[in-house]
């Protein structure tokens, strides 16, 4: 996929598409789309501006002075074909293992997919819903606004 800059009012809004991406055919990517280095975008996706995919999870433990130290999330983001994902969601880049999106997967604006989840099969999720690292959902689930899941 070719991607050109866009602009508006003369500012320009880039993608920014980093290395080892994968985007299958027929995609669209809006101004502002983010994917970090190494996640795969299946055929048929659209992704809506300030969309971010594969940013590091909440991923960080005490050592033994009681500080937080920084979990490398060596996973990717492996997202199906015909998914759309709303203006400004963010899908996290797994800890360990991929967090994967389903085919068929609608996701509206401003939610929130942590580390290592699992998102069935057409499924959908209405404004502000979240998900903590490690949760699933499954197949053809309906998520209303502003809900939340704990995985861990």
């Amino acid at each position: 996929m070719k991607h050109e800059p866009h602009s508006s009012r003369g500012r320009a809004f880039l993608e920014k598409i980093g290395d080892g991406v994968a985007i299958g055919a027929g995609s669209l990517l809006h101004a502002g789309v983010k994917i970090y280095d190494g996640c795969t975008i299946g055929a048929r996706a659209i992704l809506h501006s300030g969309a971010v995919i594969g940013a590091d999870g909440l991923g960080f433990a005490r050592d033994a002075d009681m500080r937080w130290v920084k979990i490398p999330q060596i996973g990717g983001v492996v997202i199906g074909d015909d998914v759309e994902i709303g203006a400004n969601t963010t899908v996290d880049r797994g800890a360990l293992e991929d967090t994967v999106i389903g085919n068929g997967v609608k996701l509206d604006n401003l939610i929130h997919v942590a580390h290592n989840c699992r998102v069935g099969d057409d499924t959908i999720m209405a404004a502000m819903a979240g998900l903590a690292g490690s949760t699933t959902v499954g197949k053809r689930v309906m998520v209303g606004g502003k809900a939340g899941f704990s995985g861990h």
